[in-house]
């Protein structure tokens, strides 16, 4: 099935003088590719990764050029036309996002950026853009933790910090007095989740912060491991529960942090947990 408003791992299995045709299936419904929107050597058998969204006529449309995001995730945009009914932002592909007046908390102009999150009608399947975010945040379903690395956009200065983007799916702030760096409004910049919020919005640190979590999450395995006979039953493919549980820690950083450790040979890689050096050296 060609999900409208995502990338979409399609085959090419037609084509004709106008451009091409893309489907999960030769059977089913079918995405139409112009040349312009495509990679240059195309032909028919050949898989593509394409972003697909809806033409004037309703029609699907693949284009291998990636939005900045797609349905259900945050942007920062930039305005580039004004009408009566909305505004128009560049989201990275040829057809402008359109926001329409409806959707905008407050009026927007020409040439402003604002935080968009990119939303589709079910009912049409046709993507809009929307400025009104508080319904979506206060719904925020985390795939996060408390230390996890994330990337973040800054996006909106405000009297606390930096209204800013997180891994595009959630919203966030990175407070002023804990700023030690110059701050571009849409440039990316690496991050640590400080806090989840009930409220469903983010406490981001920048990396400096991201970096002591992971020295003192090491610290951490490595007095467990002491406590427990130099081996524990956690590895990458151990569930997320159980390494909370053991560890306090998210299962990215534990992934990263004995990563870090195997690399200073303190501890080798089993394919039924971890142990310390020493432990193994002494058996």
């Amino acid at each position: 099935m060609i999900e409208v408003g995502k990338i979409n791992d399609l085959k090419v299995v037609d084509e004709n003088s106008s451009g091409y045709y893309l489907s999960t299936d030769e059977n089913e419904e079918k995405a139409f590719m112009p040349p312009s929107l495509g990679p240059k050597e195309i032909k028919i058998g050949d898989e593509l990764k394409v972003f697909i969204y809806l033409d004037t006529s309703d029609c699907l449309l693949a284009t291998s050029n990636f939005p900045s995001a797609v349905v259900g995730e945050y942007a920062y945009m930039r305005v580039v036309e004004t009408t009566h009914f909305g505004a128009f932002l560049n989201w990275g592909i040829t057809k402008d996002l359109l926001i329409p007046d409806t959707e905008q908390k407050t009026p927007i102009r020409m040439g402003e950026n604002h935080l968009v999150r990119v939303c589709k009608d079910e009912r049409t399947e046709r993507i809009f853009g929307t400025t009104k975010l508080g319904k979506f945040i206060q719904a925020s379903e985390f795939d996060i933790a408390e230390g996890d690395e994330i990337e973040l956009v800054p996006a909106t200065k405000e009297e606390l910090g930096y209204r800013c983007i997180v891994n595009k799916k959630f919203v966030g702030m990175i407070y002023h007095n804990e700023i030690f760096t110059e701050i571009i409004p849409g440039k990316k910049m690496n991050g640590v989740v400080k806090k989840l919020r009930e409220d469903g919005l983010v406490d981001c640190a920048l990396q400096v912060q991201g970096i002591k979590n992971l020295v003192d999450s090491k610290d951490v395995i490595l007095d467990y491991l002491e406590k427990n006979g130099g081996k524990a039953e956690l590895h990458d493919k151990s569930t997320p529960d159980a390494i909370k549980k053991a560890l306090g820690m998210s299962k990215q950083t534990f992934k990263k942090s004995i990563g870090m450790l195997y690399k200073d040979r303190k501890i080798l890689l089993k394919k039924d947990g971890i142990e310390l050096v020493n432990t193994n050296k002494e058996e």
